[in-house]
């Protein structure tokens, strides 16, 4: 009987808890490979007043940031986004024959942000038609073979292509190192002291990743996101400012503007009554 009376109770349900991915939920701007090796912010954090204005009524809408994947035929481009967006990974990849894309949604300072990934083909006979797609570039990621000296020589004029078509604004751009595991410490040292001097020839921020153990996969994605939010951010809200600026000029010499013609018609309209003013 006491079994019954348990099994016939209607017991509330318990409480739905949002757990947030701690991959795509950031508060704070996450920090560089190496503060030695990046022409960005060296911050612990976004700007105060970056947060300051984010908190107001009037918050900005950012668009989708268009990120693409540039760099030779199996460096792995495919690897370390397949990596952050199903934290999979697989021997062997099937060559990418034109492009392919991803998408990836971030909650940044309390703002949706996506990041739309490219991953454009690294064979010759594809980059006439991967070039169609560099266009408005927010981010450009040169990709390089670490344990191929000549993929990194092969990036840098990736890189160069994919500027060709985004010389209205310069993108972000960042020189990234990949299959970092095939590596002996050694060479690994050594081939980051290589890309290290390139990417500050490029004016890139420099990774080195490892789609096979996930090594700094994370925290590169999360560092791209933030600092492609923040530039996005900030030129939203200097469009809201001027534009705030230039509807309060216009109210003021609206408010100033002085009328002749309604001066001299009130001055006549007096004189003809009689008014001796």
């Amino acid at each position: 009987m006491p079994q019954l009376i348990r099994q016939n109770l209607l017991l509330p349900a318990p409480p739905t808890v949002t757990l947030h991915d701690p991959r795509t939920h950031l508060r704070r701007l996450p920090p560089a490979y190496s503060n030695a090796q990046t022409p960005f912010s060296r911050d612990k954090d976004f700007a105060p007043q970056l947060r300051y204005q984010l908190e107001l009524p009037r918050k900005p809408k950012l668009r989708p940031c268009k990120v693409i994947f540039v760099g030779d035929c199996a460096v792995g481009k495919t690897a370390i986004v397949n990596r952050f967006c199903f934290d999979k990974f697989q021997c062997n990849y099937k060559a990418t024959i034109g492009v392919d894309f991803e998408l990836e949604n971030f909650n940044i300072l309390g703002h949706n942000f996506s990041l739309e990934m490219w991953d454009t083909a690294g064979q010759e006979r594809f980059k006439c038609i991967a070039g169609a797609y560099y266009r408005n570039a927010s981010v450009i990621v040169a990709t390089y073979d670490m344990s191929k000296r000549e993929t990194l020589d092969s990036a840098k004029k990736w890189l160069s292509s994919a500027l060709n078509y985004n010389t209205a604004q310069k993108p972000i751009i960042f020189l990234v190192g990949t299959k970092s595991d095939l590596l002996t410490k050694e060479e690994f040292m050594r081939m980051e002291r290589i890309a290290g001097v390139a990417a500050a020839e490029l004016g890139a921020e420099y990774w080195s990743l490892s789609a096979r153990s996930g090594f700094k996969i994370t925290e590169f994605f999360q560092r791209l996101a933030a600092l492609a939010f923040e530039k996005a951010a900030q030129q939203q809200l200097k469009t809201f400012k001027s534009t705030t600026q230039e509807q309060t000029k216009q109210t003021s010499e609206k408010s100033q503007r002085f009328d002749l013609r309604s001066y001299f018609s009130s001055r006549s309209g007096k004189q003809k009554s009689g008014c001796a003013c």
